[in-house]
């Protein structure tokens, strides 16, 4: 290289240096200016999170104002709410009381004097008037004059004429008294009817109260019984109207019993009955039951029925300790009487209920400022429950089986029992007769697959030892057999060491690891097995003679126990079907004095 090329070199070397400076030159210019641009980007963006940090509080505060409004709605609509809601109640509170005072103008324009010939009614048949009329203390002028009134107030309702009918009595005008009991009866035939017998009664006329009573008897429906019949069955039972009152009403029921339906009386008591046996608990009698196999059910079934006449008599002996027909006792002082006459009095007529039901319910509606659910489940019927009617069967069930609902005294419930004593005689008789059905002359205990038959008359005797004997004997035999096939097995024992030898010869050496082991093994297993078929025969016989042992003892036991139970379970058979005539008996027993 010559000295010029050198020089040119050096030349362009400074060259490209001096560009290089002025390329850094120019970057740094460059970066300062972009310094510049980001002050003023990092200016824009503390504005822009100032912006931001303005919005969001801005934006808390309408949170805050929507919260509040939500609350304020919520109020709002909670306040209507409450406003609609109590509109509704006060609205139906003013439509009840208008309705209130409109029902009670109704009740006293026309049943208002209603209770004033209720009143006159109970002062007309108290037994101290009679007598102050007798004595002429009362004028029997005035007592006209007030019984007239009454039936010009009130000429549709039936205690009005039933009141003259008395009054004309008390003044011995038979002929008006007669027209008087003549017209009460066309307004209401029962409850006039009813009213003269217990008045009769009440003034000393038994056989006018007994004939009343017949009258009022029959014209009752047996089908619907009010509580008028239960109060005066009470009086009736108590001997309070006379022996003849009582005769007439045994008659009547009597009637009735053999009225209704045969069938469907019989299918209730009967499921009465029924219903009075004894179940059978799972553990009692459990040999017997094991050894029965399926005429176990059947035995069951027939041994229950046959408690039956027992638990019946027991359930009848404690409910009436007096026995059905009670004891003599002095007949009480009427109480049974006034209590159905002040019940009769007293009792509202359907219209007049009706209407009174409804001026109770709106009464509640206005207690419970028109909440109409508040007051339907406050609401109480002026009839009561016991208003209710009910049938002939139904009372004497209750009577005699539920005395708790029966709303009758035990004076009335032994009347009601001996009113059914045939029809529940019969059916105990029949449900025997079905016991006696399913009885069977003998029955077959089945032990070990050991069969003995045994008869079901506990009083033919079973000696339970030669039977016990022969079972064990039976099942010796059959250990011993068993125990006697218990030999060596030749055949196994060569086809075992035949297998032996040939795994040990063609395939242990002929293998190699794992599957060696596993055929050494099995060669072992084989050995043991053989070993066992020649050496372990007295083992065997021994187990098979244990087992033997333990199942001839186990049906030993359960044959004597079934023996014994067989023996148990008969006896109370026989005695449960002895009880009918125990039953028969007390039903027909004789008064106590």
């Amino acid at each position: 290289m010559t000295s010029g090329d050198v020089m040119e070199d050096r030349i362009e070397t400074d060259s490209a240096l001096a560009r290089l400076a002025d390329q850094l030159e120019g970057v740094g210019q460059e970066q300062v200016r972009h310094e510049d641009r980001l002050d003023v980007f990092e200016d824009g963006l503390h504005g822009v999170r100032a912006d931001v940090r303005g919005l969001h509080s801005d934006v808390t505060e309408v949170r805050q104002e929507v919260a509040g409004l939500e609350r304020a709605v919520t109020d709002t609509r909670e306040a209507l709410n409450s406003f609609i809601e109590q509109y509704g109640r006060d609205r139906e509170v003013a439509r009840a009381q208008a309705e209130l005072a409109r029902l009670t103008t109704v009740f006293q324009a026309e049943f208002a004097q209603r209770k004033l010939t209720r009143t006159l009614a109970r002062g007309l048949v108290h037994t101290l008037t009679a007598q102050a009329v007798h004595k002429k203390m009362v004028n029997t002028i005035t007592v006209r004059a007030c019984v007239e009134e009454r039936m010009l107030l009130e000429p549709t309702y039936w205690l009005a004429p039933a009141m003259m009918a008395v009054a004309a009595n008390f003044r011995d005008e038979t002929e008006q008294g007669d027209r008087a009991k003549s017209h009460a009866s066309t307004l209401d035939a029962a409850k006039a009817h009813l009213f003269f017998a217990l008045t009769s009664s009440r003034l000393g006329k038994e056989a006018e109260a007994a004939a009343w009573m017949d009258t009022y008897l029959q014209s009752l429906n047996p089908e619907e019984l009010g509580q008028d019949f239960c109060v005066v069955l009470d009086a009736i039972a108590s001997k309070e109207l006379g022996e003849e009152a009582l005769g007439y009403t045994r008659q009547a029921m009597a009637g009735w019993d053999q009225s209704v339906h045969r069938t469907s009386a019989a299918t209730q008591w009967r499921a009465r009955l029924r219903d009075m046996r004894r179940r059978l608990p799972e553990g009692e009698y459990a040999a017997l039951r094991r050894t029965c196999g399926n005429q176990w059910d059947a035995l069951r079934h027939g041994w229950e029925l046959a408690t039956v006449p027992g638990r019946t008599l027991a359930y009848l002996g404690r409910t009436f300790p007096d026995g059905p027909a009670g004891v003599d006792r002095p007949v009480s002082g009427g109480r049974h009487v006034e209590s159905a006459l002040e019940r009769l009095i007293n009792q509202l007529e359907p219209d007049e209920a009706h209407l009174l039901e409804q001026m109770r319910r709106l009464e509640r509606i206005i207690e419970h400022d028109g909440d109409l659910k508040a007051a339907e489940q406050a609401h109480v019927s002026v009839l009561g429950p016991e208003a209710e009617p009910v049938t002939f069967m139904v009372l004497l069930d209750q009577a005699v089986f539920e005395p708790g609902e029966a709303r009758l005294g035990p004076a009335a419930r032994r009347m009601a029992l001996r009113a059914i004593w045939p029809s529940l005689e019969n059916t105990a008789r029949r449900i025997v007769v079905d016991s006696e059905r399913q009885l069977p002359p003998s029955v077959t205990l089945s032990v070990a697959q050991h069969s003995v038959t045994v008869p079901t008359d506990p009083n033919q005797c079973v000696d339970a030892g030669p039977l016990v004997d022969d079972l064990a004997a039976r099942l010796e035999r059959q250990t011993q057999a068993r125990s006697d096939a218990v030999v060596r097995r030749w055949p196994r024992v060569f086809g075992a060491l035949l297998l032996g030898a040939v795994t040990g010869v063609l395939v242990v050496p002929f293998v190699d690891g794992a599957w060696r082991v596993v055929f050494f093994l099995l060669i072992l297993a084989m050995v043991a097995w053989v070993l066992w078929e020649i050496f372990g025969i007295p083992l065997r016989k021994r187990h098979v003679r244990e087992q033997g042992d333990q199942a001839r003892n186990e049906a030993v036991a359960t044959l004597a126990a079934a023996l014994q139970q067989r023996e148990d379970f008969f006896a109370e058979w026989h005695e449960g079907i002895q009880d009918l005539a125990d039953l028969t008996l007390w039903g027909g027993a004789p008064k106590q004095h």
